[in-house]
């Protein structure tokens, strides 16, 4: 009489979770890295979303504006309307810098690049905005890279790492 197999045996099953378990210690920190580059592309978007209205107002006026938050808000005279946040990253109101040399600083505030509460990303010119060096890169009139993005280069897009 044959005996037949009914199911897998137990040192099958332990060599199925050994390699499971494998591919998760590979799989999650790839993951989470992943998902940082993501929350870093916020505030790559945010600040290069400034960049040619800066530079038009710039152009026009001979100075940098202050930026007001909300499309709805009514800007005063020397206010730009600009959307400021997002849900992990917040730029700053006002332009560093005197025209035409200019900053754009964006502060991660939550997510593991904001971690620390302290990590930038900053967009930074020195023509009245005709082009614009990303992180620590740089740029058109811009002779040394800046050093006020302190976000680990691994979560930069390409055009902002060192």
């Amino acid at each position: 009489m044959k005996l037949v197999q009914k199911g897998f045996t137990l040192i099958e099953l332990m060599i199925v979770v050994a390699i499971i378990g494998i591919l998760a210690a590979i799989a999650i920190p790839a993951y989470q890295d992943y998902i940082t580059r993501g929350q870093v592309s916020e505030a790559v978007t945010l600040g290069g979303g400034l960049k040619s209205p800066l530079a038009e107002y710039g152009a026009d006026k001979n100075a940098w504006p202050t930026l007001l938050v909300g499309p709805t808000a009514t800007p005063s005279a020397n206010q730009l309307n600009a959307t400021l946040t997002g849900k992990y990253s917040a730029v700053a109101s006002t332009i560093a810098g005197t025209y035409p040399a200019g900053t754009i600083t964006v502060t991660m505030s939550t997510g593991k690049a904001g971690s620390s509460g302290s990590n930038t990303l900053t967009f930074t010119t020195a023509n009245g905005g005709s082009a614009w060096a990303c992180g620590n890169t740089l740029a058109d009139g811009i002779t040394t890279a800046g050093t006020s993005t302190n976000i680990d280069a691994k979560y930069l897009p390409n055009a902002c790492k060192p």
